[in-house]
């Protein structure tokens, strides 16, 4: 499995630490292992107090000195002893440098996928909530739940079709792609600071303009610093009946050198270019859609959220109902580990749109899924607080690139393979939300 390809658990850098005080007084252990030898255990050996948390083809579980002393005969297990005033908490994030760094006076339990796993007393655990922002968030690790579920490989159990949406997603132009990308790039920065990234805005909009959208700049600032989202939409045949669909991506990118050298390739100009390839699609295809679509390009996402930010709080309650769908792409573009690999994020209010889209990529697309309810770090997150229905499709590698936020993120290290199947997906979602919604009632 790829999970264990990229990061097993002998990457896990579990403290094997059996002496001293800490393992004599230990009054509950941290138990790390494969899901299924953990969920087997817990139903063997269990005494119904033990705690769990999954992440993927891993099983987090805390529990007593008995617990733990079965589960040390059991093989692939790593086991720490909580230490006096200790608890497991939970970061997830989006922020390279977080998912990079090392936390004082913290163990780490777990580390993969946006999301880090660590023992920490009350002073350590203080440092940790210090480093909550719009990209990080922390918390005690929940109980007993599924954190991120194990991979579903729509290769082994894809059937090709030949329906309408198949035949749809197939007139993907991904040259067109790739040229709306490179030229992007080419920018060489789309900070939201500097006179480029209004360039970039400028660009992308006589795109839309050419292909007949009607567009507009919908002006926000950034510190005092104003710039602009830029909005394409096309009129649904029925939006009263079908409401909204918005394709959505933020334009703006950053690096160690953001004024001059911040080239974005895959965060995020591979999902930029991905909403201008939706976009070309629908209007090519000559579909008339049922439900007003509005393609959205996003500024200030690197800097906190606020373009996503500005465009939600502009919204009415009654608009807010309007929306059926938004489909954030962010960072579609990387996957260096074979097999390709994707993870859908959302809300636990959103669970219908998340399982409608995992049979799409069923459908639709080549690649392993796995779905997280811990929406955080990008423009999905904006529209979920508000309760509109929102999901992240975004690479599963993306805290392991070592491109991520570098002037190093060109278009060498793109994967078309991925973008071409990631916006297999949306262009399915798109189809069945915003062109024929009666069709995924």
């Amino acid at each position: 499995m790829k999970f264990f390809a990229k990061s097993g658990l002998s990457k896990l850098a579990l403290a094997m630490a059996f002496i001293g005080s800490s393992a004599a007084f230990a009054a509950d252990w941290v138990q790390v292992m494969p899901i299924e030898t953990g969920y087997n255990l817990i139903k063997k050996s269990g005494s119904g107090s033990e705690k769990y948390a999954q992440f993927g083809e891993t099983l987090i579980i805390q529990g007593g000195e008995s617990f733990n002393d079965e589960a040390n005969k059991a093989d692939s297990i790593n086991s720490l002893p909580v230490r006096p005033g200790e608890k497991l908490y939970l970061i997830t994030s989006k922020d390279p440098a977080i998912l990079k760094a090392t936390f004082a006076g913290a163990r780490t339990v777990y580390r993969d996928m946006g999301f880090i796993v660590l023992l920490a007393g009350e002073t350590a655990s203080m440092n940790l909530f210090s480093k909550s922002s719009d990209f990080t968030k922390v918390e005690l690790l929940p109980e007993n739940q599924i954190i991120l579920t194990a991979p579903v490989s729509s290769l082994k159990t894809r059937k090709r079709t030949d329906d309408v949406v198949a035949r749809f997603v197939n007139k993907l132009d991904m040259p067109s792609f790739m040229s709306n990308l490179s030229a992007l790039v080419d920018f060489k920065t789309r900070y939201s600071y500097v006179e480029q990234s209004q360039q970039a805005i400028d660009h992308c909009q006589k795109i839309f303009d050419s292909m007949g959208y009607k567009t507009s700049q919908a002006p926000f600032s950034i510190g005092g610093k104003k710039t602009n989202n830029l909005i394409a939409e096309i009129k649904g045949k029925d939006e009263a009946k079908y409401g909204q669909v918005l394709v959505v991506g933020h334009l703006d990118s950053i690096s160690p050198s953001p004024k001059t050298n911040a080239p974005g390739a895959d965060d995020n100009g591979s999902g930029s270019a991905g909403v201008i390839a939706l976009a070309k699609l629908l209007k090519e295809s000559g579909l008339e859609p049922a439900a007003t679509i509005k393609f959205v390009l996003f500024m200030g996402e690197e800097q906190g959220l606020y373009g996503s930010k500005a465009y939600v709080r502009e919204l009415g309650a009654e608009e807010k109902k309007k929306i059926k769908a938004v489909l954030n792409l962010d960072m579609i573009g990387f996957d260096a580990v074979s097999p390709l690999s994707i993870m859908l994020e959302s809300s636990s209010f959103n669970r219908p749109m998340v399982e409608n889209m995992q049979e799409l990529a069923m459908k639709y697309a080549d690649f392993t899924v796995q779905v997280s309810y811990k929406a955080w770090g990008s423009d999905h997150a904006p529209f979920l607080s508000q309760n509109v229905p929102a999901v992240l499709t975004i690479q599963s590698e993306f805290a392991s690139n070592p491109n991520y936020h570098q002037v190093s993120d060109l278009m060498d290290i793109i994967n078309k393979d991925l973008c071409q199947n990631i916006l297999r997906l949306n262009a399915a979602a798109m189809y069945l939300y915003g062109i024929a919604p009666e069709s995924a009632r």
